[in-house]
């Protein structure tokens, strides 16, 4: 349990900016963190509602929407927004392989990466200034789902050389356990909130859409692609939100 209880603790400060009192390092529980991510979704997830939910009351709708956009990037620390930057600079350069894994790892921010986030970020506005706000508990969901994908994917797919999961080696009890995590938030979702258990659906085709490209344009995956990935997948579910009213009221579902 406490093995379990370090990886939860490393997970939680390594991939949120969130003060962390307690912050060992046992190497013995490293191999468990990727199992602990989705479990520090739901963590982001539930601030992501309150602070949606506050927001809401203090600030004016516009304001509110910008809030609840930002806040998946700002609970992070940009961790994830920034592997989604450095992936865009790299797959859409459409370089050789070589020369787009160099790009990968460049310091410096291209234009494809500025494109890239000021995309993401009319998308994701856009989405949040026109969902309809009488239920936020989508939002509990969102960051689960998306770090199960990432989980799932760094546990099971070829990373590249320079990766810092190039020495993970995923284990099947692992991948067993973040499918699980997956079920139960699916299942969830439909259970308590019923049709906007499309959202989740959504998001997952997203995620696995933009690892597909990812990992087919550089050959492996990295923390750098599973940002990139999350960060769609993210968007995405906004998106699905936001059409709700219009899928299934208007009815084209």
């Amino acid at each position: 349990m406490k093995r379990f209880w370090n990886a939860f603790c490393m997970c939680y400060s390594m991939f949120t900016a969130l003060p962390c009192p307690y912050r060992p390092w046992d190497e013995d529980a490293r191999d468990m963190m990727l199992v602990c991510l989705p479990l520090v979704g739901a963590l982001l997830g539930l601030l992501w509602a309150v602070l949606a939910a506050l927001g809401r009351l203090i600030l004016v709708p516009t304001l509110n929407a910008a809030l609840v956009a930002a806040l998946p990037w700002l609970l992070t620390g940009f961790i994830h927004l920034d592997g989604y930057m450095d992936t865009c600079d790299a797959i859409l350069s459409w370089r050789p392989l070589e020369q787009r894994l160099r790009i990968l790892k460049d310091v410096h921010t291209g234009a494809f990466a500025v494109v890239g986030l000021g995309l993401l970020m009319m998308f994701s506005y856009a989405s949040t200034v026109t969902m309809a706000w009488d239920d936020l508990r989508p939002l509990l969901f969102i960051p689960v789902i998306s770090r199960c994908g990432s989980a799932i994917c760094v546990l099971t797919l070829k990373p590249i050389g320079h990766s810092e999961y190039a020495k993970t080696e995923g284990k099947s009890g692992q991948r067993v356990a973040v499918a699980v995590i997956w079920l139960i938030a699916v299942a969830a979702c439909w259970i308590w909130l019923g049709r906007p258990v499309i959202i989740p659906v959504v998001q997952t085709l997203a995620y696995g859409l933009a690892m597909l490209w990812g990992y087919r344009t550089l050959k492996g995956v990295s923390g750098d692609l599973a940002g990139f990935a999350l960060t769609v997948s993210e968007c995405a579910a906004l998106m699905a939100l936001a059409n709700l009213h219009l899928w299934f009221e208007g009815g084209f579902v």
